[in-house]
């Protein structure tokens, strides 16, 4: 049976890492995806973390400003190619293959966040830079603004992933933060100052993603960026992306 917490556990568990300057791993600690209650104040874990990140957000962003990392080789990775793994997604390395699924179906054709970029994007610099993982999905739409455009860094989650809201929003903002977005949008031709960044998290439509909104809300109305949830399903073969919606 797994173990319960308090809430001052769990604020602790959150704290340390401002005490030791390591925000930038926050999204990959235990707690973060622990789901339930804690057992003395009865309050969602994601709940509580996210009180605790509220409550210390200029000093959570502060953190993760010193973190950017700038890739000396391109982010725009040319062995990428629009070969599709869509009738082989089961196994091993399943979100790589969804993520590739996806950029197949949408690096011509447009979706609610516009055409992909590319798909598993580096954020590495050399090699021995440790603990720095890969974009799932970059995409790009016009802007409702004359002559701007969006930029969306997508946080994919496959079908029953265990991992919480929470641990994807916070996984997204953080890459978001690491990447070098001038000398990425040079990589891709984009013009940085007509560019608005995105943090979007894309979740499996019946995975009921959309119940832990009100748990997470409140960090992202704290967030300098702009924040959007989607989700992802399969429809004839096809992956199909829509707008998460509350309920």
């Amino acid at each position: 049976m797994p173990k319960n917490y308090t809430k001052s556990e769990i604020t602790q568990m959150v704290a340390q890492y401002f005490q030791s300057n390591e925000c930038k791993n926050l999204y990959k600690d235990k707690c973060i995806n622990f789901t339930g209650e804690t057992k003395d104040t009865k309050e969602n874990y994601s709940k509580v973390i996210v009180e605790y990140l509220v409550d210390h957000i200029d000093e959570f962003k502060k953190a993760l400003d010193k973190c950017l990392v700038t890739r000396q080789a391109s982010y725009n990775t040319d062995t990428h190619t629009g070969k599709s793994f869509l009738k082989n997604i089961i196994g091993e390395r399943r979100e790589e293959k969804i993520a590739h699924a996806m950029y197949f179906q949408y690096k011509d054709n447009s979706s609610v966040f516009g055409k992909i970029l590319d798909y598993q994007v580096p954020l590495k610099n050399k090699s021995t830079d440790k603990g720095l993982g890969k974009i799932e999905l970059i995409s790009v739409k016009e802007s409702s603004k004359p002559g701007t455009k969006i930029i969306y860094f997508l946080e994919l989650k496959k079908d029953n992933s265990k991992e919480t809201l929470l641990r994807c929003l916070l996984e997204a903002y953080t890459y978001s933060k690491i990447i070098d977005k001038v000398k990425f949008c040079k990589d891709f031709h984009l013009p940085f100052e007509n560019i608005e960044f995105v943090v979007a998290p894309l979740v499996y439509k019946n995975d009921g993603y959309e119940k832990q909104l009100e748990y997470v809300m409140p960090l992202v109305n704290k967030l300098e960026c702009s924040v959007e949830f989607f989700t992802w399903d399969f429809k004839s073969g096809e992956p199909i992306i829509e707008k998460m919606i509350r309920r």
